[in-house]
């Protein structure tokens, strides 16, 4: 009588552990996160100011990086060989980025999604990126200047701020709207009529004004490129 009982129940309780569903596993991260294993050529590293670092980082939801590390190359073309460990599923986007002393994101060369392989790695392969300072400010002046600037033909106060011609017209070139200022004087922000202009009220009179043309970022940026020396 007990044996008849028994078995029944134990065909009830297998039948309950499968509903016939197929269900996809969900990734399986470790509590020490993921690697990242990155690999490119980046140009310019070594020309940012010593505010600024640039990185592959992990981000979520805000400017601020979750996890991060500096690059550094391994030989002379500028090649990237590193792997960055910790990377945990708060994070949302792995980048190749420039980042200030508060870890904020300053400017992003290149991102991916991150796509976990079966070893709990994350490929993250690129082509070469030119990271430099300078080149980071050009990328500013081409966004946000260039319209009237040299981009249409016509160079608003002599001043062409196309990437062919933007730092030789600059650095160390009397400016045509105050020429006892220089455009900029490298190593001396406060006294260079660019960073003036754009951090400033001097153009508050000019046809433009151009105060806060530049995200606080790039203005920061940019002060802190010439207060550094002004390198290309």
């Amino acid at each position: 009588m007990l044996n008849s009982f028994f078995i029944p129940v134990l065909l009830l309780s297998a039948a309950s552990c499968d509903d016939g569903k197929i269900y996809e596993d969900a990734p399986d991260i470790p509590a020490s996160g993921m690697t990242v294993k990155v690999s490119g050529t980046v140009a310019g590293i070594d020309s940012w100011t010593g505010d600024y670092s640039v990185c592959v980082a992990g981000f979520g939801d805000s400017d601020f990086a979750l996890i991060s590390k500096p690059l550094t190359a391994i030989d002379d073309a500028g090649n990237i060989n590193i792997e960055m460990s910790g990377v945990t599923q708060d994070v949302t986007s792995i980048e190749i980025c420039a980042l200030n002393r508060l870890r904020k994101r300053v400017v992003s060369f290149t991102s991916i999604t991150p796509n976990q392989n079966a070893d709990n790695t994350i490929d993250f392969n690129f082509s070469p990126i030119d990271a430099g300072m300078y080149s980071t400010i050009q990328g500013f002046f081409n966004s946000s200047c260039v319209q009237c600037h040299g981009g249409s033909n016509h160079a608003a106060a002599g001043l062409n701020l196309t990437s062919a011609e933007s730092y030789r017209q600059l650095v160390g070139i009397a400016s045509v709207k105050s020429p006892d200022l220089e455009r900029i004087t490298p190593g001396n922000a406060s006294a260079s009529l660019l960073w003036q202009t754009v951090a400033g009220d001097v153009s508050s009179s000019w046809a433009y004004n151009h105060r806060d043309l530049l995200p606080s970022a790039g203005a920061d940026v940019m002060k802190s490129w010439i207060d550094g020396g002004a390198r290309r």
